[in-house]
């Protein structure tokens, strides 16, 4: 078969760009080492061209016009991972109504209008850009009251953003997720024991160790990642010193920093699993 690798934009990799760029090299390595044709490209580069022969295409891109190309591809039949439609769904104001529509254990959140006061008293909080996907610091900050409120709001509206969300902060062990739909990978770990992109998860601090059941989390964020349609997927959610899970947080094809090779030996797997 012949498989196109796609690297994500630098500008969707904040402080993680090595970490992105190294999954999918582990990929890669692996379908070649599966005896197929392997060809990568980045995104900001990327023309149909370079994917005319494609039988399958892995991608990490967010971009519209990858996605546009990806859509076009997919239409005549090639597959593609993560599918355009669920990167689309991705992005933070759109995976946010789907998991809340669906009955996913969510943070409770809305969504508004940058232009328009936020009249919601859920502090402390979290705003959030509701279009795109978070690439600056600024894109994702913790509130406490509705001054600080108004003035992240106010924010976002200047840059551009019309849409952003907001989320209730939850108490308790920040958990990391990493999964790959369809296969037995499923990997978690503590927030407080690795990288962070900036600096976030300092909020909740040092973990408790809270007791929870790892099957129901396995597939809490399985379920989630069926409704918005991702197979690569990775993301954040709180235990609370009950046991109960919530997600705030999913995102496609993440760099799996502490778990690679696992989830590069996965990821071929579905890659390559109709190979004849």
């Amino acid at each position: 078969m012949n498989i196109v690798c796609i690297y994500r934009a630098s500008c969707f990799s904040p402080n993680m760009e090595d970490c992105d760029t190294a999954i999918m090299n582990a990929v890669a390595s692996r379908v070649q080492q599966a005896g197929h044709m392997v060809s990568c490209v980045h995104e900001e580069q990327l023309t149909l061209s370079d994917m005319k022969a494609a039988d399958v295409v892995l991608t990490m891109g967010r971009l519209p016009h990858t996605i546009d190309c990806l859509q076009a591809l997919e239409s005549e039949g090639v597959k593609v991972i993560n599918t355009p439609v669920s990167v689309r769904n991705s992005e933070r104001k759109l995976f946010t109504q789907i998991l809340m529509d669906e009955d996913v254990p969510f943070a409770l959140s809305r969504l508004f209008p940058s232009n328009d006061p936020v009249s919601w008293n859920v502090f402390p909080c979290w705003l959030k850009k509701g279009e795109g996907y978070a690439e600056v610091a600024e894109d994702v900050v913790y509130v406490q009251n509705a001054e600080r409120l108004a003035a992240y709001a106010d924010c976002m509206r200047q840059r551009g953003i019309s849409i952003i969300v907001v989320s209730q902060h939850l108490e308790g062990d920040l958990i990391k997720f990493y999964g790959v739909r369809g296969t037995p990978f499923f990997e978690w770990y503590y927030a407080s024991d690795g990288h962070s992109k900036f600096g976030n998860e300092t909020v909740n601090g040092a973990s408790h160790h809270y007791p929870f059941s790892e099957q129901q989390l396995c597939d809490i964020c399985n379920h989630a990642a069926s409704v918005i349609g991702l197979d690569v997927y990775g993301g954040d959610c709180v235990v609370k010193e009950n046991g109960m899970i919530q997600l705030i947080d999913i995102n496609d094809w993440p760099s799996f920093s502490r778990c690679r090779e696992q989830a590069a030996e996965m990821i071929t797997n579905i890659a390559i699993q109709n190979d004849k």
